[in-house]
C-alpha cells in the first residue's frame, strides 16, 4: 500500500495534514476533501510517498538507522480525476 498524504491549508495557510497507508485511504482523503469547501477558503493537494531519507550511525559494530523521514511528491492533477476539478484536489485513481 502506498503512503498518501492530504494536505489541508485554509486561505493559503497550512492547517496540517492526514496521513494513511490504509486500503480505505483514497476514499478517506475524498471524504476529507469533501467536507473542506473550496468557497470557505480551503485548499486541499494529495501526495504520495516517493522515497525516504535516512539518518545513518556507523560504527565498528555495525550500521544502524538512527531516524528515517518519508519524502513525498504531489499527484499530478490529471491523476485527481473530475474531482479535481473543483478548487480541491483529491485523488481519483492513482494507476
Amino acid at each position: 500500500m502506498p503512503v498518501l498524504r492530504l494536505v489541508i491549508m485554509r486561505h493559503g495557510r497550512l492547517i496540517g495534514h492526514f496521513e494513511s497507508t490504509l486500503a480505505s485511504t483514497q476514499d478517506d482523503c475524498r471524504e476529507i476533501a469533501s467536507r473542506l469547501p473550496s468557497e470557505d477558503g480551503y485548499q486541499v493537494s494529495l501526495q504520495i510517498a516517493d522515497g525516504e531519507r535516512r539518518l545513518l550511525e556507523s560504527t565498528p559494530a555495525g550500521i544502524r538507522v538512527l531516524a528515517s523521514e518519508t519524502l513525498f511528491k504531489s499527484v499530478p492533477e490529471g491523476l485527481a480525476g473530475a474531482a479535481g476539478r473543483r478548487a480541491c484536489r483529491r485523488q481519483e485513481s492513482l494507476s
